[in-house]
């Protein structure tokens, strides 16, 4: 397989060639997800050491595409939603009810009667909630039953309590969730006792649920976090173990049935490599790293998560070993090692750890998608060129308002899609240093028609500061060339802006075609290997067993999904090496007229 960019550059020219790309106004804007490596990015997080049964779902926020959830739907991850919207979205595409996992901060009495009806996971953001659910129940409490909604559960409804660990910030404060002050969850240091008494009220509370943040979140932080609720579900157990003793029961199942530890995983933005994402088996690890493994292998991000988890929190992987709960415990009361030296419950319940959840979402998806935009006009300005295209603010508005929290990559591709520069928008530094040379550039483009000069790279939108990248040193660009983002694959279409009324653009799957000539019955090893190669230039001997990709068959429809009309049928075109799918089709203007007439 390809390096990363080669890739990206083939998928470009293939998709132009196909008439994918270009061939209309509507078609001069799309997104493309390389369905290789978001295979891969699924099976590097199925082959991460975490307990047996944990339920990953994957966080609809990040990008709720239909088509790219049942992707994931068959993939075999659950789906985290935190609104009415994104559950109903989950709903309709197929996540069992006891696979979808229910946060949001904000959830009124009619959500929450939804979601208990419908038989979904339910994570309680604060105290106050807890006593509205109660009163929920009290008037209905039906809604405590497996089978509401239709559907059948093996044990009780899984209502868990979101707890905000207090264990501090990351490196960007408004994607840290764990700090002192957080809009999210209980706090954990002020309102302990509190916490403990939720549980001895109410029964039906079973789980805890926690988020330290994301993007610039160190892993160390986040484990932390899962280290203090991880405390608080085990005083939890002791409380309820000695109450069942005072009242002679002899106890029952275990009080927390799961421990959903959330996402958070960082995505490294600034290039290509994919070893941190994949693991690579002839990848040396980066010197120095606080996180590196004690061997010479890089491996996943997810393998790193997981082992510290279990370094940190051994009990939690009772009897993944064959090791009982209480050899686990025994080990941590005498072991030397301080990650290793928590307080495990005292009862036998610890032989039976609760279930795992987590909720990625950026780290599986975002690496696996370009956006690519035509260049429609270009011009000499001030001693600069800039370089005007589709994509902008709307679909990059992190990006564009905060681009020194958030700075893209942008590469520029010819008509045909043959690359003419890659790169990284230019830094302070930079911008210094190209300095001499705009004095020199404020000449007309046929002068020096090669030349590579200070390039602003700007989007559509009508404001000053849509800008993709400021005195990048590019050569010429004309219209009908090509301005390409990579890693736009999550949080870029969910937060698309309605600045201006454009129509958000098209999402189309792609595959390398050699690789998925029979694609019904190739394995993963074949996949993954090539994946993996994408890393480094070093064989990867890594054989992954799990099932290789294909499409879901309920794609072949030919009328309209339930997600809406418009939803059914699968549009799909080959060029050159590579094959597409349609995901999403763009807006039309129409479309978009309606969102702002709704009356």
């Amino acid at each position: 397989m390809a390096h990363v960019q080669e890739r990206r550059r083939g998928a470009l020219s293939s998709a132009i060639a196909a008439g994918v790309l270009g061939n209309s106004d509507e078609s001069a804007t799309a997104m493309f997800m390389d369905l290789d490596v978001l295979h891969g990015t699924i099976a590097a997080l199925k082959r991460a050491p975490f307990p047996p049964g944990t339920l990953h779902t994957f966080a609809i926020k990040a990008n709720p595409v239909g088509r790219v959830l049942e992707l994931m739907r068959d993939a075999g991850l659950g789906a985290e939603v935190a609104s009415l919207g994104e559950l109903r979205q989950a709903l309709a595409c197929g996540f069992h009810p006891d696979r979808v996992v229910f946060d949001s901060p904000v959830k009124t009495r009619e959500e929450l009667r939804f979601a208990l009806r419908a038989g979904v996971r339910l994570n309680l953001d604060n105290l106050q909630e807890v006593q509205r659910v109660a009163e929920l129940l009290s008037a209905e409490p039906e809604l405590l039953d497996s089978t509401t909604g239709g559907y059948s559960t093996a044990g009780p409804r899984l209502i868990g309590l979101r707890v905000n660990p207090q264990v501090g910030e990351g490196r960007i404060a408004a994607l840290s969730t764990a700090g002192k002050v957080s809009k999210f969850g209980t706090p954990l240091l002020e309102h302990r006792r509190e916490l403990l008494a939720a549980f001895a009220d109410h029964p039906w509370i079973n789980a805890l649920h926690l988020h330290v943040g994301s993007q610039g979140v160190p892993l160390e932080l986040t484990v932390e976090g899962v280290a203090r609720v991880a405390d608080l579900a085990a005083e939890v157990e002791t409380a309820a173990a000695a109450a069942s003793a005072a009242y002679g029961n002899g106890g029952g199942r275990r009080r927390i049935m799961a421990l959903d530890i959330g996402g958070g995983l960082p995505v490294q933005y600034g290039d290509d490599d994919l070893g941190w994402l994949l693991g690579s088996a002839n990848a040396t690890a980066a010197a120095g790293s606080a996180l590196a493994p004690p061997t010479e292998t890089v491996v996943s991000i997810f393998e790193r998560y997981a082992s510290m988890l279990r370094q940190r929190l051994p009990y939690l992987f009772a009897g993944c070993d064959g090791s009982s709960g209480n050899e686990i415990a025994a080990a941590a009361a005498t072991t030397n090692d301080t990650n290793l030296n928590r307080t495990p419950p005292t009862t036998n319940a610890l032989t039976m750890a609760p279930q795992l959840v987590t909720e990625f979402g950026r780290c599986l998806v975002a690496k696996s998608v370009f956006a690519a935009g035509r260049v429609e006009y270009s011009k000499l300005c001030g001693g600069r060129r800039v370089v005007v295209s589709g994509l902008g603010g709307d679909l990059l508005l992190r990006a564009v308002y905060l681009p020194d929290t958030w700075p893209v990559r942008v590469e520029l591709y010819d008509n045909a899609g043959h690359t003419k520069v890659c790169g990284t928008a230019a830094s302070a530094t930079d911008k210094g240093e190209v300095a001499d040379d705009v004095a020199e550039a404020d000449k007309s483009e046929s002068s020096e028609p090669g030349s590579l000069l200070p390039t602003d790279v700007v989007g559509p939108l009508c404001f000053q500061g849509d800008r993709l990248a400021e005195a990048m040193l590019l050569p010429p660009a004309h219209p009908g060339d090509w301005i390409v983002v990579p890693d736009v694959g999550a949080y870029c279409l969910s937060m698309y802006s309605r600045y201006n009324s454009r129509c958000s653009p098209s999402v189309w799957g792609f595959w390398r075609r050699r690789q998925y000539a029979t694609r019904q019955e190739e394995t993963a090893a074949e996949v993954m290997p090539a994946v993996a190669a994408a890393v480094a230039p070093a064989a990867v001997t890594a054989t992954p067993t799990e099932e290789g990709y294909s499409l879901p068959a309920v794609w072949a429809a030919s009328s309209s999904s339930s997600r809406g009309e418009g939803g059914g049928g699968v549009e799909e075109a080959s060029g050159q090496d590579y094959d597409f799918v349609l995901l999403r089709r763009g807006e039309t203007v129409e479309e978009v007229l309606a969102f702002w007439n709704l009356v």
